[in-house]
């Protein structure tokens, strides 16, 4: 439970940072669309962007593959629609 919970900390970090900095763009643009035109709370935004980072870094983890920005920045387009382990 206390990983699940550094995680979830560490995350929320990087996505806060990330916001702030509008780098990449498209987590900004998701987060605005998720929270003014999708109508999600900033919690629930924030948490659909977290999934989609926690897949590139699971695979990075896992499988050693290298992050993936292309996938990151699709599956942040597709969002709420939650991106899958493929």
């Amino acid at each position: 439970m206390k990983n699940r919970e550094t995680l979830k900390y560490i995350l929320s970090q990087i996505i806060e940072r990330k916001l702030e900095s509008n780098q990449p763009p498209e987590i900004s643009q998701a987060y605005y669309r998720l929270t003014e035109t999708e109508a999600f709370t900033d919690d629930e935004a924030r948490m659909l962007i977290s999934r989609a980072l926690e897949i590139e870094l699971f695979k990075l983890m896992r499988f050693a593959e290298p992050f993936n920005m292309f996938r990151f920045k699709r599956n942040l387009k597709r969002l709420p629609e939650l991106p899958a382990l493929d």
